[in-house]
This record gives C-alpha cells, structure tokens and sequence, in this order.
C-alpha cells in the first residue's frame, strides 16, 4: 500500500497531461516518496483515457491506475469522491491535471502529514506575492466567502477554497464528504476543523490555466458554498449533525 494516494481528476486533459506526470515524477522521485497516482478520467471526449493508459508504463514509479467513468458528469466532488473510495494510501492529496497547483511543495505537506496533520491545505492568500496570477473576480469571490467563514464559524481560513490539499484519508472517508460539485472542496475543509482534526496551511502560488475547461461557473457553484458554509454554521451551532 502506498504511502501517498495522488487524485487526479481529469476532463479533456490529453494534451496537459504528458508533461504534468513528467513534473510529479520529478518531485515524487526527488523525495523519495511511495506515492499512487490515480488518474480520474470523468467521461472525456478527447484522448485522455488512451494518453493516460499510454502513460503508465512510461512512469512506471508513479504506480499510475486509470480509473475511467462512464456514468453522466455528476461534477468534481462525485469524481473526488470516488477516487478517495478507490485508492489505498494513508493520505490522498488532490491536485489538477492542468499542473496549475504548486506540486513542487508536496515533500512539505507530506511532512505536516506525518507529524499528525489531517489537512494540509494551500493558502494562496498568506503572501502578497502569492495572489498576483490570480484574476480579479475570484479575489473578490474569496474574499466574500472568507468574510462569512469569519462571521459564521469564527475562525479565519484564508483559503477555504483552494483544491491543492493532502488528506489523512482514513480520517476524511470517516468524516464523510458528500456534495457531487466543486464545494466539496471547502466542505473537506469545514469537516476536518469541525470534526477536531488539525489543519495546517502552507503559503502557495497557483497559476491559472488560459485555455481548456473549467469547471467553475459563479451562479451555478455560489448557491452550493453557500449551503455547505450554512450548514457548517449549524453544525457549529448545534442546531444539526453535520457528520
């Protein structure tokens, strides 16, 4: 069993992802860590699922599995979801095919891990430097959304939203994680401070890809933080069992 589960949830990502294993390889082979990598293919109608397939015996230490999902796109969250179910190691760490996440840091988030951490999470807002490749409409989303983190569950998480994070997975798969689209991610966030699990945060730059798919659309998603913040609130309050 490996010691690192490496989610990569992918839609239309054949021509990123050559490259981007190139990168993990590097980083997974520098630190010497016993890592899986589980390509998440969600029904994708280019040629991921044929390069991600090719891939495997050329980056033979990655351990690469290709997990391919034929059922109509339920959203990242449902993908995340059953990538956690389906891998092995003691941690999972998720991170973006478009190599867009700081993947470099991973020997520092591994270290918080084995010191006890249950989440370790990116913050793209501790340094000044960090925010500069970040445009400016999803500046003004975080920052609303960390207002009500702070008025809400009165705790200052800068980044509640940043989907570069490595997971104590036997912890999380027993918290439970259940939205089907992208505010899974503050909901893993939410639950581990809830449930008294340590987060530790680690200052991160992210880029942005230019072209491609993204899955984030404002007014489809802001409903959904708002409802896992609202029910974290509630949880906090006592009003109902999260968990």
């Amino acid at each position: 069993m490996a010691e690192v589960s490496l989610l990569i949830p992918c839609l239309n990502e054949a021509e990123n992802l050559p490259k981007f294993l190139e990168r993990v390889e590097r980083v997974c082979l520098g630190a010497d860590l016993d890592v899986e990598t589980l390509i998440l293919d969600d029904a994708s109608e280019d040629d991921t699922l044929k390069v991600a397939q090719a891939l495997r015996a050329k980056h033979r230490s990655l351990n690469i599995r290709v997990v391919h999902r034929f059922e109509p796109r339920r959203g990242l969250g449902s993908l995340i979801r059953y990538g956690l179910a389906y891998a092995t190691g003691r941690y999972a760490l998720l991170m973006t095919a478009d190599g867009t996440h700081p993947i470099e840091d991973l020997p520092k988030y591994v270290a918080e891990a084995r010191k006890g951490a249950q989440l370790v999470q990116c913050s793209r807002y501790e340094r000044t430097e960090d925010g500069e490749n970040i445009p400016g409409r999803f500046k003004d989303y975080s920052s609303i959304y960390r207002t009500g983190v702070r008025a809400l569950l009165d705790w200052d998480m800068r980044d509640p939203t940043c989907s570069f994070k490595l997971m104590d997975r036997t912890f999380m798969l027993a918290v439970g994680i259940r939205a089907n689209n992208l505010s899974l991610i503050p909901e893993i966030v939410f639950k581990t401070h809830l449930a008294g699990g340590k987060v530790v945060v680690i200052p991160g730059m992210q880029s942005f890809r230019k072209k491609g798919i993204s899955q984030f659309h404002f007014l489809r998603e802001a409903s959904s933080y708002a409802y896992v913040l609202f029910r974290a609130w509630l949880h906090k309050a006592g009003a109902l069992n999260w968990f």
